[in-house]
């Protein structure tokens, strides 16, 4: 019996290691995607989005996802007096784990828009208010088969996961957008 025992234990110690894949840290430079846009008020708020994607092909992951849609202004222009809010809920243990994040400003909500989502800011309004100060005008602004950069400047690294973003817009005590875009975060490519 010892001998086996011995035996074991020196077939233990010389293995010289397990050989496969690494395992990726679970927070860093990410590579975002939106699976799904919708309202989160039923439509009764007056500024209404209708997006849809194309599908993220995890084996081109450096190509962009393309998005078609409008979105509809239906009163007060989003200028830098208007205020805004993003809520993110986290998806972990098949649940949503709300507020993970939560962002406030108070004010400058077009410019928040602009240099915090300038991809998708530049995608939705086709970069016609990208110089000057920063005025969404009421009305309609449809987009069909653009290219979007799912980029984020002011978060330069994230845990990779999936996620629920809430973004609310208004002025005073007025709601004009409440809007939802399910998203994955996966790390970025080399």
């Amino acid at each position: 019996m010892p001998v086996r025992l011995m035996a074991l234990a020196a077939l233990m110690l010389i293995q010289e290691g397990i050989h496969g894949k690494g395992i990726n840290p679970v927070v860093g430079l990410y590579l975002a995607y939106g699976e799904r846009f919708y309202m989160c008020d039923n439509g009764s708020l007056p500024w209404k989005w209708h997006v849809r994607a194309t599908h993220f092909n995890p084996y081109k992951p450096k190509e962009l996802q393309r998005i078609t849609g409008n979105v509809t202004a239906h009163t007060a222009p989003l200028d830098d007096n208007c205020w805004g809010k993003v809520v993110v809920d986290a998806r972990s243990n098949n649940q949503w784990k709300e507020n993970a994040y939560v962002f406030n400003f108070k004010r400058n909500g077009c410019r928040v828009l602009k240099e915090n989502a300038p991809g998708f800011y530049a995608a939705l309004f086709k970069n016609s208010e990208l110089k000057g100060p920063c005025v969404i005008k009421q009305g309609v602004y449809e987009f069909n088969d653009v290219p979007v950069e799912w980029s984020f400047p002011n978060v330069p690294i994230l845990p990779y996961g999936h996620y629920r973003f809430r973004v609310m817009v208004g002025r005073a005590e007025n709601q004009y957008a409440c809007w939802v875009a399910d998203a994955r975060t996966i790390p970025k490519p080399e």
